[in-house]
């Protein structure tokens, strides 16, 4: 759909008012195949609203618009610097799952992975470092995700915001009970691998996996808790140079599997 709001319209907005409405307008226009029709039409509706602000009475607008008309808007790139900029002067905070995603995610060909390995998430508080993990499982190819306790399902909307479309690829199950799923799993011969800082814990360059395994991952600001430690058979942690200790479960999650899933076959 092509941009609707009149040209003229824009002489009487507010700054802000303004700045805003490039900003939506942008953004839908960034959702859409650079070179289709459609996209064409919403380029020269852009252009027009540009060239009525540089008849704006606040000097400021005219100057943003006289750096905008300065793009070449050749590409999605130019697109991008001027939601950038509009993104500085609003001083929004955006977030992953408002960019654009590339359409052909669902079609791509993808390797199976020959090596089984399963994600247990025990109480995570954060709806957005699950989505996150869902991500990232899905991309390195986990057999399951487990969540556990209070950790947020895929039903969570913002859960699905930030794993953006992955809850559908990968296979997950809900335990209220985070020692009811280690224990499961580990009478079906799983090795669960913890990743926690702790004393007695291996650098995780050091690890070289039995399959199938899981990786476990606790809270956020408490970790895991001794009840799933004495349930682990081994004790893992991401060696670290700088001053802060620890790492975002969520990195910390995309690391484990990095390394887990890099190995060849048992």
């Amino acid at each position: 759909m092509a941009f609707s709001i009149p040209a003229q319209a824009f002489l009487s907005f507010s700054k802000k008012q303004t700045l805003d409405s490039l900003w939506r307008l942008c953004g839908q226009w960034e959702k859409q195949t650079w070179d289709n029709r459609e996209s064409q039409k919403n380029k020269s509706a852009f252009l027009n609203y540009l060239q009525t602000l540089s008849k704006h009475e606040s000097l400021e607008l005219r100057e943003i618009s006289k750096e905008f008309l300065e793009l070449p808007l050749a590409s999605p790139k130019d697109l991008e610097v001027i939601l950038m900029k509009l993104e500085r002067l609003l001083k929004k905070d955006i977030t992953e799952d408002e960019f654009l995603i590339t359409t052909e995610d669902s079609s791509y060909n993808k390797k199976e992975q020959e090596n089984e390995v399963h994600l247990i998430l025990d109480n995570l508080r954060s709806s957005f470092n699950v989505g996150s993990l869902f991500r990232s499982a899905e991309a390195f190819g986990v057999t399951r995700i487990h969540l556990c306790g209070y950790t947020a399902t895929p039903e969570n909307s913002k859960t699905a915001k930030a794993a953006l479309g992955a809850e559908d690829w990968v296979k997950w199950s809900y335990w209220e009970n985070t020692l009811q799923c280690l224990d499961t799993l580990s009478k079906d011969g799983l090795s669960i691998y913890a990743f926690e800082t702790c004393e007695g814990s291996t650098d995780i360059n050091l690890v070289k996996p039995t399959f199938p395994a899981a990786i476990l991952l606790g809270n956020e600001r408490y970790g895991l808790a001794s009840p799933a430690l004495n349930r682990a058979h081994h004790l893992i942690n991401v060696p670290l140079s700088g001053r802060k200790n620890s790492l975002n479960v969520s990195v910390c999650g995309a690391i484990a599997l990095q390394w887990f899933l890099s190995f060849p076959a048992n």
